[in-house]
């Protein structure tokens, strides 16, 4: 089945998130207040945001694609609803007060339709976009959203979920020792998708690989002012403390934003990489990881949890998520706005891997055509064969921007188990 495409414009980002609120925003302020007041009774208890709820998927009001997919996958972690339901503050932000809205609202919809998003009603975001100051006819950037939204949410213990930090350097080959380090802090990690084809190989290569600066190139690097150059090499470096109270530790939930759209020096335009860049379930950094302390390995490892599709080009397209609601099981959810989709990962891996799916016959299709004999054989060998390699849902323009993981050792943690 193919994806319905919609007229929606992206980029660059205009988002109005952020411009100053409405003259009424005190009484927009005191009917949120009274609206989390009257749904106090009937909010769900703490022990709901401890289960694996499923959502009936969430409206879209026009081009807000790009915010529902970044929501679902938010939501469908148990300690960010947690957090986001319990927020005690003496001045919360108008964005948290209608993002607890909208969560309660999701909630309520999972255990009216018992967990089954067949049953559940869809959500919608009305409030939020119209407190926040977002025209819902104009699309978005989803991971440019999410950036500017988190911290508008206010919340440290929110923050503190996706922020990590690695380790800029430069330093002389002269060796005199002289470098200089400075620490980044991240909310999600840039992947280079154009010169590499799956995730970890481009992770290993921000991380491992160093680019030299050479003075007969016309580069090198002063290492004081008044110095002369020298050659040097600069370069990335993530380093795991092993201490959980140090800043460079690793996130608990890891983003990683898939560079697919570039600017072409050639042409002078704006483009999509649609080429094949494969991802893992189970993200291993061991080998990407420097490890100053005794580390396990399981705190190398991540989980796959959600994934945000494009699907489209530049300047027009659609978004939609891949979701795991409970990361233990195998269940995977398609949420294309209020359209909410079983599948498999393999169903994901087809459409978000961007080229061609490489479709595997089930054992029932092989015995089905090797019984087959004569023209009726045939034809079925012949049309398999040439189905083998077809698009995912989203067809030849759809492929993933947005990978989050969760770090193995902090599932009881995030899933509150």
């Amino acid at each position: 089945m193919r994806v319905q495409r919609r007229n929606e414009k992206s980029f660059p980002l205009t988002i109005r998130l952020f411009s100053p609120w409405y003259t009424n925003a005190i009484l927009v302020l005191l009917l949120l207040s009274s609206i989390c007041h009257q749904n106090a009774a009937s909010l769900p208890s703490s022990n709901t945001s401890k289960r694996n709820l499923v959502s009936g998927g969430l409206i879209n009001l026009g081009n807000t694609c790009y915010l529902n997919a970044q929501l679902e996958c938010a939501y469908h972690i148990p300690k960010i609803r947690s957090i986001i339901l319990n927020q005690s503050h003496d001045d919360p932000s108008i964005a948290l007060l209608s993002l607890q809205q909208l969560f309660t609202q999701m909630e309520k919809a999972s255990l009216q339709g018992n967990n089954d998003p067949r049953l559940t009603p869809a959500a919608s975001t009305s409030l939020l976009c119209r407190n926040i100051g977002i025209n819902p006819y104009e699309q978005q950037d989803s991971q440019e959203f999410w950036k500017l939204f988190l911290p508008e949410l206010d919340s440290q213990d929110l923050t503190n979920l996706f922020k990590g930090s690695y380790e800029t350097y430069i330093a002389a080959l002269d060796d005199s020792g002289r470098e200089k380090i400075r620490k980044e802090i991240f909310l999600d990690l840039s992947l280079d998708v154009s010169n590499f084809d799956n995730a970890h190989s481009s992770m290993e290569d921000m991380f491992t690989s160093g680019e030299l600066l050479l003075c007969k190139e016309g580069n090198g690097w002063r290492p004081e002012k008044g110095a002369e150059k020298v050659d040097a090499i600069k370069g990335n470096k993530w380093i795991v403390k092993g201490d959980k109270n140090d800043d460079l530790v690793m996130p608990k939930i890891l983003q990683l934003h898939l560079m697919r759209f570039n600017y072409d020096w050639q042409s002078g335009i704006m483009g999509k990489i649609n080429s094949r860049f494969s991802f893992p379930k189970t993200l291993d950094l061991k080998g990407i990881c420097d490890s100053e302390n005794e580390v396990s390995k399981e705190d190398f490892l991540y989980d796959l949890q959600s994934v945000v599709v494009h699907v489209g080009e530049y300047g027009s397209g659609h978004y939609y998520a891949y979701v795991r609601p409970d990361i233990q099981s195998k269940k995977w959810f398609r949420y294309d706005d209020d359209r909410v989709t079983e599948v498999t990962f393999q169903d994901v891996k087809d459409d978000a891997f961007g080229g061609r799916a490489i479709k595997r016959m089930s054992k029932e299709e092989k015995r089905s055509i090797k019984g087959n004999s004569g023209r009726n054989g045939f034809l079925q060998r012949f049309f398999s064969r040439n189905n083998r390699n077809q698009f995912g849902f989203g067809g030849r323009a759809s492929c993933a921007y947005m990978l989050q993981y969760v770090k193995r050792t902090e599932v009881p943690f995030l899933y509150e188990h």
